[in-house]
């Protein structure tokens, strides 16, 4: 293991103008179709993209604005497990309750 990283955010300390500065323009789109159905879940899903790329950071040693969030791209494999794009020794998991969301990102 080269590194080790976890983040937790406030769901309520974050609002969709904030959604340009830590998501990538693919993560966009899937906010903004979040966002015309389930309000809720679209802020869910902006807080767990924010913890996984600040744990990403934490991991790799990086100071804060070293890596721009909006190039760090999560998706969803096959099986729905979340995987950085283009980052391949990045492991990362990401979980939401009770108003936060918290992650973990392990570097191989």
């Amino acid at each position: 293991m080269k590194g080790i990283g976890i983040d937790i955010v406030s769901v309520s300390r974050l609002n969709a103008k904030v959604a340009d500065k830590i998501l990538s323009k693919k993560e966009m789109v899937e906010f903004t179709d979040y966002m015309k159905s389930n309000k809720v879940r679209a802020m869910e899903f902006l807080a767990g993209r924010l913890a996984c790329k600040e744990a990403y950071i934490k991991a790799i040693g990086a100071g804060p604005g070293e890596v721009p969030f909006p190039d760090l791209s999560i998706y969803k494999d096959n099986n729905g497990i979340p995987k950085f794009k283009d980052v391949p020794n990045a492991r990362v998991t990401v979980s939401h309750d009770l108003g936060v969301a918290v992650a973990i990102v392990i570097i191989e």
